[in-house]
């Protein structure tokens, strides 16, 4: 059985030039979706259904590590549709024999799982890194933007910064690494708001890893446009315009000074190439410089960037017209 989606990119392993392996597992879907709607950007039930199995989950896998080179991949990030510490949507056995199956991959080093807070404990954390020998474990929470009022009113995420500080002192306890995916421009919110958030939300993230002592990094989604969702409703109303990639570089070029960052340039499939984007002429070197940075956290070929287009995007940020 095929996953939703797979897709190799570069990646920088603690300070190592390298490269992950990022696939999308078809699960039952995300229960906090199903119950209350979720998050307004969201748009991963789309490829969830109720008939996916155990063994369906488990054969996912073994056909993506069977379909791609893993010759030059170190990482390995799983995402399932939702909470991969949810029983109700992926079980223990199902996890660890996933997990146990990446374990047996002797040059990957690192494995990135994702889970909302409410399904996390300590003794979960603990079995994963269990199965996965001496890998490192990243744990992924969706924070997506450190402001209490665009987080859980504007992408309706029900978290709150006191749930999303206790998971982190859970990862620390666990012996983890955290990772902490942030949006760029939910809906609502001008080219030049969405930068300062990213901005605030990031340096909120890197403090509070510093105070509690566990290894972070923080992975950037700059959002873009899925079907079935409320941002869609928004965007073919002519209310939400799509974020613009200097915007995305300017994030990078202000937070990469707080600790490692990575920038997610993937639709999963789920954008019909509705996505943050420049003019022709530079949209694909801009994608490749980034790509370049999630390598090398290397900011120089961002620095060096220009186009006539990014003249237009300065004045229509000062107009306040974007």
């Amino acid at each position: 059985m095929k996953p939703a989606y797979h897709r190799i990119s570069p990646v920088n392993i603690l300070g190592e030039n390298s490269n992950r392996l990022m696939v999308v597992l078809k699960t039952k879907g995300c229960e906090y979706a199903r119950k209350t709607g979720g998050c307004t950007v969201c748009g991963f039930l789309n490829n969830a259904s109720d008939t996916i199995t155990e063994n369906d989950i488990i054969e996912q896998l073994n056909y993506t590590l069977k379909t791609n080179n893993l010759n030059d991949v170190e990482e390995i990030d799983i995402l399932t549709l939702g909470s991969f510490l949810n029983d109700a949507e992926v079980s223990i056995h199902t996890r660890i024999a996933l997990l146990k199956r990446i374990s047996e991959i002797n040059h990957i080093k690192r494995v990135a799982i994702e889970s909302r807070a409410e399904y996390v404990t300590i003794e979960k954390l603990l079995r994963c890194q269990q199965a996965l020998g001496d890998k490192i474990l990243d744990f992924g929470i969706g924070l997506e933007s450190a402001d209490d009022y665009i987080r859980n009113k504007v992408i309706n995420k029900g978290l709150s910064k006191k749930a999303f500080e206790k998971t982190v002192e859970k990862v620390k306890e666990a012996g983890c690494h955290l990772l902490v995916y942030l949006l760029i421009k939910p809906p609502g919110l001008t080219e030049e708001e969405a930068i300062n958030d990213a901005v605030n939300s990031a340096a909120y993230v890197f403090n509070i890893a510093r105070k509690i002592g566990v290894s972070v990094r923080v992975a950037f989604e700059p959002v873009f446009i899925c079907e079935n969702t409320e941002l869609e409703k928004l965007y073919l109303q002519s209310k939400y315009r799509l974020l613009s990639l200097w915007s995305v570089v300017d994030v990078i070029v202000k937070v990469h000074q707080f600790g490692n960052i990575f920038v997610g340039l993937s639709d999963e499939e789920l954008s019909m190439d509705r996505m943050p984007h420049t003019c022709p002429d530079c949209n694909k070197y801009i994608i490749d410089s980034i790509e370049y940075f999630n390598k090398t956290q290397d900011i120089s070929r961002l620095m060096d960037l220009y186009c006539e287009c990014k003249s237009d995007y300065s004045l229509e940020m000062k107009r306040g017209e974007i």
